[in-house]
């Protein structure tokens, strides 16, 4: 029994960064293809995390409430002041938006989702294994 539940806490324990960094964000933009409502933004400011651009974009909604958007770390070309943007929002929940050409996928997101997968592959199937033998040769 001991067993089965390590091998299971092993197997289970890259979920929740799965869903985190793949899943939701995947969710996200089928729900603003589904049903967002394209508007005009601008960036206001960008700040950098090391060699990754963080662009604060400004935009107004349809019904005239002013929101900011924060993008994610891009790895790509970075989103200059007064650049303006194509920006999707939701029209139930406006602070919900991303810009219009990461819809299918944020520049760094295939590589997230390929790392994750690679890492599941790399190290947490030889980990089960070694739990299997460890315990197999204890009891």
């Amino acid at each position: 029994m001991g067993i089965i539940l390590v091998m299971g806490i092993g197997v289970l324990a890259p979920l929740p960064f799965f869903y985190a960094f793949v899943i939701a964000p995947r969710r996200k933009s089928r729900v603003l293809k589904q049903r967002g409502v394209t508007v005009s933004g601008i960036c206001v400011r960008i700040s950098w995390d090391e060699s990754a651009s963080i662009s604060t974009i400004k935009y107004v909604t349809v019904n005239g409430q002013r929101q900011i958007h924060t993008t994610r770390p891009n790895y790509s070309r970075p989103i200059e002041p007064d650049e303006a943007v194509d920006m999707v929002y939701d029209p139930f929940f406006p602070h919900r938006a991303q810009l219009k050409n990461w819809l299918d996928g944020e520049p760094g997101q295939k590589f997230t989702t390929r790392s994750m997968l690679l890492l599941e592959g790399f190290f947490l199937i030889p980990q089960l294994l070694w739990v299997y033998v460890i315990f197999y040769n204890i009891f």
